[in-house]
């Protein structure tokens, strides 16, 4: 290596300080740079000079990628990349990172933590509690847990976690995946289903664990919801832009399902003003299933080692591109 590398960190994890980045690439060679957050304009002016690029949330648009004149890397911190222009970043030989497995066990826990609330009928409860209301019977009778089916819509990493924290819980657990691993569901003890229509009529409560693509986007919309029994329930701590939130508004109001909880919104932050936010069945949590102490550390963590293997090695664990 010759020469001094600079790296470019821009994004919310980043917000006080590159305490964590230092330490790796701690010694000569490299060049931190951190624009502070929300500073648009020093993060496009860094971005001719910089050999590496590390961002969170940030829309890299094919206007911002065309900027990398120098950029070898780019690394994303967290799990999907489609903040990226991922056409745009191969026309300039910028190889794409993620890092998938920072806050696995926080996912799966969130996940499983809100199936549990919908199917005890929490969004009832602690809304009549809120409004200084004391009625143990105006929720619909709850169904034992033991007698449901839990389906997982996708069989990726984080879905098989949510499978083995879900199992002591729920009667049977089944799930579908167009690649999905059958040695892992058998030895999981997931029934396996061929297809996602098939899989909706089944579920009790439907877990989404799928990427977020051209050929996903608002993949459970109207038809695919009324698939569902009216007493089923929907939990999603994947991408918002996979549900049809109209549709899912008219799912909730209507009775085509029972409830719903979702962490993520097709547009971030969501208007308070959207009729779901006046249902009593649905329960919202801000994108928070990643969050801890722990997640936000190993996600700095994992984005710079990557980042620092790439850039010396070539290449990297995790590359998406």
């Amino acid at each position: 290596m010759s020469g001094t590398l600079k790296i470019g960190i821009y994004g919310m994890m980043n917000n006080a300080n590159v305490d964590l980045e230092k330490e790796i690439f701690a010694g000569p060679g490299f060049e931190i740079i951190n624009p502070q957050w929300k500073d648009e304009e020093s993060f496009v002016r860094m971005l001719p000079e910089v050999d590496g690029l590390i961002v969170l949330t940030t829309e890299m648009t094919r206007e911002l990628v065309m900027k990398l004149d120098k950029c070898r890397v780019a690394v994303r911190q967290g799990l999907g990349v489609d903040n990226f222009d991922l056409k745009a970043m191969k026309e300039k030989n910028i190889q794409v990172y993620n890092v998938p497995d920072y806050c696995v066990d926080e996912v799966t826990t969130h996940t499983l933590a809100l199936a549990l609330m919908l199917v005890r009928d929490m969004t009832y409860y602690l809304g009549d509690i809120a409004d200084k209301v004391w009625n143990s019977l105006k929720a619909p009778l709850s169904r034992r847990t033991n007698e449901l089916t839990f389906a997982l819509a996708g069989f990726g990493r984080m879905a098989q976690v949510v499978a083995v924290k879900a199992r002591p819980f729920f009667k049977e657990i089944i799930a579908y995946d167009p690649y999905l691993n059958q040695d892992a569901a058998a030895k999981l003890g997931v029934r396996v289903v061929d297809s996602l229509e098939g899989l909706m009529p089944q579920a009790d409560v439907l877990s989404i664990h799928i990427p977020l693509m051209d050929s996903t986007f608002h993949l459970f919309d109207e038809k695919m919801l009324r698939l569902m029994k009216p007493g089923a329930f929907l939990v999603n701590t994947a991408r918002g832009p996979l549900v049809d939130m109209k549709a899912l508004c008219r799912a909730l109001s209507e009775g085509w399902i029972r409830g719903a909880a979702t962490d993520v919104f097709e547009v971030e932050p969501p208007s308070f003003d959207d009729p779901l936010f006046a249902l009593k069945n649905l329960i919202v949590t801000p994108h928070a299933a990643w969050r801890s102490d722990a997640a936000g550390r190993d996600i700095r963590l994992f984005a710079a080692r990557t980042m620092k293997t790439a850039l010396l090695e070539g290449t990297a664990p995790n590359r998406v591109q």
